[in-house]
Parts: structure tokens; sequence; C-alpha cells
């Protein structure tokens, strides 16, 4: 299981843990991302606290979210 900790808020420390994952393609581009769910059991923290980083991740366009199909790494264009 993968850990977080530090000073900065969860929220912060998993949209960085993503970033990195995008970044080292184990998240490759236009894959789809585990649920929320599953992250917050991977992390131990609450799918609320998973759903706020996937939304930083999808304002700042490096995640698209697809009405009932799940959060996908943006393509490249």
């Amino acid at each position: 299981m993968a850990t977080l900790d530090g000073i900065e808020p969860l929220r912060d420390q998993l949209t960085a843990v993503i970033r990195e994952r995008i970044a080292s393609g184990e998240y490759p581009r236009g894959s789809k991302l585990p649920t929320a769910r599953e992250l917050a059991d991977e992390f131990g923290i609450s799918a609320r606290t998973v759903t706020d980083a996937l939304a930083v991740l999808r304002e700042s366009g490096e995640l698209i979210g697809v009405r009932g199909r799940g959060v996908f790494v943006r393509p490249t264009d």
C-alpha cells in the first residue's frame, strides 16, 4: 500500500502522486484511472479526498472525466 505523509493536505499529496504516476507512465496517456474507492483504499484516505484531488487534475486539464465510464489521463493532442 502506498502512503501519504507530510505536512501538505492529503488532497495535494495525492495530486502530486497521480502526476508522478502519469509522468512515469504508470498511468499512460488515455488510460483509465482506478476508481476513487480503489485509490481511497490504496492510500487509506476518504473517497471525498480522492474526488477532490481528481477535480484539481481535471480543472488543470490533466485528466478528463467521462460520465458513466470513469476518469482518464488526457491523451496527447
